[in-house]
């Protein structure tokens, strides 16, 4: 059970990352702090984190790779080593989505 909230609180904490890379405090506050969520074993707020997980890999992620790939192209610098790191965090944050399943089925049951 351990491991699969600290895989969600690592996803939360990397949304968060990012967002303080481009300072954008509230948005880095508001991650920081959403695995608390956690703390309420409730399956609503679960599903909350997950959801968010998921949109967060789209848009944030998704949106963050495309442009960083078209950046290096343009440059004519290499870019497959960061399609390959930004597919491995979006595999990431996508697993502590799948790992939260675990916590959701653990709060149903009880």
């Amino acid at each position: 059970m351990w491991w699969r909230v600290s895989w969600i609180i690592v996803a939360f904490w990397l949304l968060s990352a990012h967002f303080l890379r481009y300072d954008q405090l509230l948005l880095t506050g508001l991650f920081a702090v959403a695995p608390l969520g956690l703390l309420i074993k409730h399956p609503v707020v679960i599903r909350l984190l997950q959801a968010i997980l998921c949109i967060s890999v789209v848009i944030v992620w998704g949106t963050t790779a495309i442009d960083a790939v078209q950046m290096r192209l343009a440059h004519g610098a290499p870019w497959i080593r960061l399609a390959v790191i930004m597919g491995g965090v979006m595999i990431f944050s996508l697993g502590a989505v799948w790992s939260a399943n675990g916590i959701w089925r653990k709060t149903t049951q009880s």
